[in-house]
């Protein structure tokens, strides 16, 4: 298996998807088939959308040769684009699967909540100028907790199939730079549920929208009934654990 970072500013999402699309797998896909001298399939832990980055994805392969693990890393890296890189490379057992074997995800987004946007954070952050009442986003951030039917807090194509999740943790902090980190745990998550989430919280934190807003929305499965979707840039997968 391996641990890697990448900025998805640039890329089509993760998934691969018709030839010539611009994705995270497509490009890794080709490295480690070049590197391995033969054609490469790999399993991952999360597919994130166009636009949106990792800290922390998780990907595994099976492989007949007997990798030096070290020796690996460099060369795969030697050979990515700037905006990917492998932080970590280890052998796992056989069963070993990056998605099936999953049993949490974290995605994080990162809001800037003052008058003006550092020029460091305008590719990976949003800018809300108005002040926010972080305590009115923790509670509306724990109205999400628990298992619930995200049936209005997804693309309205996931309707199709089955929307209820479980979120185990979601928080909302903010540090001395005035950057609001939102942070949200589950087993998985449907298609922009993160974005539409946090965009309905933030709205909470505006004054724009009442908490009894968020029961309502949970309970009608009506996109219509939630929060207005983020841009995609202060998305980050952030975290995936695994059974032991």
């Amino acid at each position: 298996m391996a641990v890697l970072e990448y900025d998805g500013t640039d890329y089509n999402g993760f998934q691969i998807q018709e030839e010539g699309t611009n994705t995270i797998q497509g490009k890794l896909g080709e490295v480690l088939s070049k590197v391995l001298n033969k054609k490469v399939d790999f399993r991952y832990a999360g597919r994130t959308d166009a636009g949106v980055h990792a800290r922390y994805q998780v990907i595994s392969f099976k492989t007949d040769s007997n990798l030096d693990t070290h020796r690996f890393l460099w060369s795969v890296n030697s050979l990515l684009p700037d905006d990917i890189v492998i932080k970590k490379i280890e052998k796992v057992s056989p069963d070993f699967d990056a998605r099936r074997s999953a049993a949490l995800r974290e995605y994080s987004y990162f809001v800037v909540n003052k008058n003006y946007h550092s020029v460091f954070l305008k590719k990976y952050s949003i800018l809300i100028a108005k002040e926010l009442d972080i305590r009115s986003m923790r509670k509306a951030a724990g109205m999400f907790i628990g298992v619930r039917d995200f049936g209005s807090f997804c693309s309205p194509s996931c309707l199709k199939s089955d929307t209820v999740r479980k979120v185990f943790r979601f928080t909302v902090e903010k540090n001395r730079e005035d950057m609001i980190i939102f942070k949200i745990a589950a087993n998985s998550f449907l298609y922009n549920m993160v974005r539409i989430v946090v965009g309905t919280v933030l709205e909470i934190g505006s004054g724009n929208r009442d908490l009894k807003s968020i029961s309502e929305a949970l309970a009608g499965r009506n996109r219509k009934m939630a929060g207005k979707i983020l841009p995609s840039k202060g998305l980050f997968l952030t975290g995936v654990d695994y059974r032991k």
